[in-house]
């Protein structure tokens, strides 16, 4: 009976690894503790050791690959064992779904990006100052024209002129 190898959640922020690349090929014969190949996460590089024996019947990854959760790497069977239906197919929606989410993560990356870069750098004194005053620290730092966080002597100088101005 032939084993699917798929990528396991082996830690909690694990949601990819790249398949470095592979130790052994298919046809070859594969005993318990084997490497079959190299595989690296943000955190570590190591081999992936075989549980089962058998033959390396198909691998379904290259060398480099960048492969989610779940994605069958390899299928290990007996030589003439026929091959599961469907893995291909299934590991291009895994792929396809992991893509569109790391898209997803980006898009909201860029825009809180965006939006820290709109946001005025201020000292909590200054925003203090500014709230009692009822001004908007946006305006302050267009008045004071400096590229600096505002701080609560810039904010009460604003006030001062705004008043005597």
């Amino acid at each position: 009976m032939g084993h699917l190898l798929r990528i396991e959640k082996w830690a909690e922020n694990l949601d990819e690894v790249t398949l470095n690349r592979w130790l052994k090929h298919e046809g070859e014969g594969l005993a318990v503790g084997d490497s079959l190949c190299e595989m690296i996460t943000d955190k570590a590089t190591f081999e992936y050791e075989m549980e089962v024996a058998g033959t390396l019947r198909r691998a379904y990854a290259t060398d480099k690959s960048v492969l989610p959760i779940g994605y069958a790497i390899a299928f290990v069977g007996e030589p003439e064992e026929e091959l599961p239906e469907g893995v291909e197919a299934d590991n291009a929606r895994l792929l396809a779904e992991h893509q569109a989410a790391a898209r997803t993560d980006l898009d909201l990356k860029a825009k809180l990006a965006q939006t820290l870069r709109g946001r005025v750098r201020a000292t909590p004194a200054a925003r203090r100052v500014a709230r009692e005053g009822g001004v908007a620290l946006e305006d302050v730092a267009a008045w004071l024209g400096e590229d600096r966080p505002v701080d609560d002597a810039d904010v009460r100088r604003f006030l001062q002129e705004r008043t005597n101005g």
